[in-house]
């Protein structure tokens, strides 16, 4: 999948980041617009660990 169009986005949360304090971001959307890759592109220079819940059961 491409990664395109969130250059602002990214220098905002990056900006943040830099700040060295805590931060609460909302990142909301329709479905299939990159929101994880969002976090994914922003998160991978970076120490951290990213965590996706979901609504499955171990069956599925």
């Amino acid at each position: 999948m491409q990664f395109i169009n969130r250059d602002i986005e990214l220098k905002s949360l990056n900006k943040k980041w830099q700040e060295k304090k805590p931060h609460f971001f909302i990142i909301y959307g329709k479905r299939r617009v990159g929101k994880t890759e969002l976090i994914k592109q922003f998160l991978e220079s970076k120490d951290s660990i990213y965590f996706l819940a979901d609504k499955r059961n171990e069956k599925e």
